[in-house]
């Protein structure tokens, strides 16, 4: 997709950032290290617009090629790939010989022709951020290379248009920035709320957490195994994912914020026996196996029908004799649980829980009548805590919606 141009006020003018450049250059390709006599900056190092250049690692260089791949203040970083594709930082206050990895790209502003504060707030436009997200559509890993990157076009004030503009720009979204950063606090405060009352349920004493060592429980509970509160726990189907088939096929990826929209779940062709095996029902609890949610589950409700469940799940089918459904939930959103999930974890290349592993968690568990009480005031907590969240999430929207309309009126000239 190419740039929409429109008319600029006077004395405005196009420029491509080829022209806008003295240099536009990839990094350096070489793997990082913990004492090399360079700092090597990757796309990992770069986290919300910030560079926390301590935790950055070393490479080892010759003397000419820290020279050639050398930062320095104003230069512009760009990610290449993947997620955060397109992505940039303004470098300052770099460390004396830092570098730049080869995922990167580098522009070094014409300062001549323009304030490098000036360009940098272009590449957060809504102008800019639509063509990256054109071009990327389709694409199995996102990316911008140094050719696409110097074809942009950026409507350039004179000079002192510019400096205006980016005072102006500092101090609108610094605001806003800072009001962002609030109601971000307070959504992770609300989910600590909701975390600490969980830990009250089941671990009232505060005790220490570890997979070895029960604590102590309140008068008329006792510890279960999850294999004695369960009818069946069972791993899910190998198969490939297809647009067509006889069952929906539910994935890892397909769980997402503790949802499931069913709508986008893929499908797989299986045999009626097949589906019997596999077919989640209403209760069902369904864990991810391994990668980064591993140990996440999700209860089932209300699932479509033909649905089953891939090879990287795990479904758990509660014995409703012994325990309710959304109690287990609950204990499975608990710390108490995340506790023993990662000190399992710990070392491991790939985090990652088997059936073994979860049929052996113990868990309080109280008597029924108990648990329903817990399940109700849990619930009614986690629906004000959901609603205060979607009311914080609203304002956030909005405010990056502010911040989108700003930077697009700033570089039409209307600010």
């Amino acid at each position: 997709m190419e740039q929409v141009l429109y008319k600029l006020p006077d004395g405005w003018e196009w420029h491509s950032v080829k022209k806008l450049s003295h240099n536009i250059q990839y990094g350096h390709t070489a793997k990082a290290e913990s004492n090399g006599n360079a700092k090597f900056l990757r796309i990992t190092d770069i986290q919300d617009g910030k560079i926390d250049w301590q935790g950055v690692p070393t490479v080892s260089l010759e003397e000419k090629e820290i020279s050639k791949y050398a930062l320095n203040d104003d230069d512009l970083i760009f990610a290449r790939s993947g997620a955060t594709a397109g992505k940039s930082i303004l470098i300052k206050n770099a460390p004396k010989d830092a570098v730049f990895a080869s995922y990167l790209i580098r522009i070094v502003p014409n300062k001549k022709d323009i304030i490098p504060e000036y360009l940098s707030y272009f590449f957060l436009t809504p102008a800019y951020w639509e063509v990256v997200g054109q071009n990327a559509a389709g694409a199995a890993q996102p990316n911008i290379n140094g050719t696409k990157l110097s074809e942009f076009i950026v409507p350039v004030a004179p000079q002192g248009e510019q400096k205006r503009i980016v005072e102006k720009l500092d101090a609108l979204l610094t605001r806003i920035d800072t009001a962002i950063e609030h109601l971000q606090e307070s959504v992770t405060l609300a989910d600590a709320l909701f975390s600490s009352a969980l830990n009250r349920v089941f671990n009232p004493s505060e005790s220490s957490v570890n997979s070895v060592s029960d604590y102590a429980l309140p008068e008329d509970w006792i510890w279960m195994k999850v294999k004695k509160l369960s009818k069946k726990i069972q791993y899910g189907h190998t198969a490939k994912a297809a647009d067509k088939g006889s069952a929906q096929f539910l994935r890892i990826t397909d769980i997402q914020d503790n949802n499931i929209d069913w709508l986008s779940v893929p499908y797989v062709e299986l045999s009626e026996k097949e589906i019997e095996k596999y077919a989640l029902t209403e209760n069902d609890l369904v864990f991810a196996r391994s990668g980064a949610t591993a140990g996440k589950s999700i209860l089932i409700k209300k699932p479509p029908q033909n649905a089953i469940f891939a090879s990287y799940l795990i479904r758990i089918v509660p014995n409703t004799e012994m325990v309710q459904p959304e109690y287990l939930e609950l204990f499975f959103r608990s710390p108490a649980y995340w506790d023993i999930v990662k000190a399992n974890a710990a070392g491991a290349a790939q985090p990652n829980i088997n059936g073994t592993k979860l049929s052996e968690f113990k868990v309080p568990t109280p008597k029924l009548e108990v648990q329903r009480v817990i399940v109700d005031e849990m619930t009614c907590l986690s629906d004000r805590v959901t609603d205060l969240k979607k009311e914080l999430k609203n304002k956030l929207s909005f405010l990056e919606s502010a911040k989108s309309s700003i930077l697009d009126s700033a570089f039409k000239g209307e600010l």
